[in-house]
């Protein structure tokens, strides 16, 4: 009579719950993320565009931050600090480092914190 027997299979409510939480704080942190790092996507293209085009080789240090604020303000990106941009001009080489955290809030006292680097360098 052992054959008779069935066997409960499948998650319960309280399993299927949990997952459910799981899923749900990952899409969360997923949307609080994500942004950020298209930002920074996008401004780490910024640098490399002023680096890749000859009109710019010569460009002094403040008329590159000016450049690269201009093309901030046209990627609607609002959020930036420009004392996170460093130019150094020196021995022959010109270089752009981008170097900043962000901190973004998940749920209650929960953080993500988000650190982002770019640098770029030509003579």
């Amino acid at each position: 009579m052992q054959y008779l027997k069935k066997h409960q299979q499948g998650m319960s409510i309280t399993g299927w719950i949990m997952l459910i939480a799981i899923i749900l704080f990952f899409v969360l942190l997923g949307m609080r993320m994500v942004p950020s790092y298209m930002e920074f996507y996008s401004m780490s293209k910024m640098l490399e565009s002023i680096r890749d085009d000859p009109e710019y080789r010569r460009a002094a240090p403040k008329e590159l931050r000016k450049i690269f604020n201009r093309r901030i303000n046209i990627n609607s990106i609002y959020d930036f600090d420009q004392k996170y941009l460093k130019i150094d001009r020196s021995k022959g080489k010109t270089s752009m480092v981008l170097d900043y955290e962000i901190t973004k809030p998940v749920a209650g006292n929960v953080s993500v914190l988000m650190k982002f680097h770019k640098e770029v360098e030509w003579k």
